[in-house]
């Protein structure tokens, strides 16, 4: 963590965004650090507490009170409850993660994520990966429960990040879902994920790439509920619940897609990765992993 940093600003940063005059100021940093340090407060302009849209002018001073460097992303490796071994051999492994705990740390120094139980499990994936993520080929949001892989040596990283890239790591989301789906759907909107907490749905325009569409395949139904399947190649931040949701079948227990979060579930967020498929980065052979359902999950007539 850097402590007490005065920035000057020059001529040629005059008129700038004070998120921007940071990030040109101090390359070295990861611009997540730049956010951090602004939204915790711990930055001001002429003496006063700073938002990041705030124009810099030429002679002021920025004063940061504390900003974290790289190093301060990295996870705390710790055991979390719920979190387990699906599948593991000497090149990948995927994990269990439970729902309500962070796949990668949101802030420095964060304990509880599932990042931090990969590192737990496996010390040395720190020393070829120094992302706050590390090895983990998924992210889950903090409510979503399920499979996540990740690779355990560089080589194996950097064929499945490429595998990745290409699409070709399937995901299966099994979603509780308010509405009756009678057949298979394919939802194809498309999904802006530019700035804010959540993805604005073009339902007026197609994706023209299909790695970034949603298949919604039904399992059962009983009542105003259907338990649905909802496969992804690529995927976007948000796509499951985002698609589902504008297609008129929201995710029970989803307070940011769904107008109304009534259903069963517990109040969670009915939405679990349960189904992960890749190319295994050693062998060549395709491989997949399943994640058992979680309690409530069932839909009874």
């Amino acid at each position: 963590m850097m402590h007490g940093l005065r920035l000057r600003v020059d001529p040629s940063r005059d008129g700038v965004r004070l998120d921007r005059f940071l990030r040109l100021a101090l390359p070295a940093l990861p611009g997540r650090s730049v956010a951090f340090a602004i939204a915790s407060g711990d930055v001001s302009v002429g003496g006063g507490r700073a938002a990041k849209g705030r124009v810099v002018r030429r002679g002021e001073e920025v004063l940061i009170r504390r900003i974290p460097e790289e190093a301060d992303w990295l996870p705390r490796a710790a055991d979390i409850p719920g979190a387990s071994v699906l599948y593991e051999d000497a090149s990948v492994t995927v994990l269990e993660k439970p729902a309500g705990a962070h796949t990668e740390p949101h802030r420095p120094g964060e304990a509880g994520t599932l990042a931090g139980y990969l590192l737990y499990r496996h010390p040395g994936v720190a020393g070829f990966s120094r992302a706050p993520g590390l090895s983990l080929l998924a992210r889950l949001d903090f409510a979503v429960s399920g499979a996540v892989p990740a690779a355990l040596s560089a080589e194996a990283l950097d064929f499945l990040v490429r595998e990745r890239q290409e699409g070709r790591i399937r995901k299966v989301y099994a979603c509780l879902v308010t509405g009756h789906v009678a057949e298979e759907t394919t939802v194809s909107f498309v999904l802006d994920t530019r700035g804010g907490e959540k993805v604005r749905v073009r339902t007026d325009r197609r994706e023209p790439d299909p790695l970034y569409w949603t298949v919604v395949s039904p399992v059962r139904s009983a009542g105003s509920l259907t338990l649905v399947r909802a496969a992804i190649a690529k995927g976007k931040r948000h796509q499951v619940r985002a698609h589902l949701a504008a297609a008129g079948f929201p995710i029970v227990g989803d307070r940011r897609y769904a107008a109304s979060s009534e259903g069963s579930g517990g109040g969670r967020l009915m939405l679990h990765a349960a189904e992960v498929s890749f190319l295994h980065p050693e062998r060549r052979e395709r491989i997949t992993v399943v994640s058992p359902l979680p309690e409530g999950f069932d839909v009874t007539g």
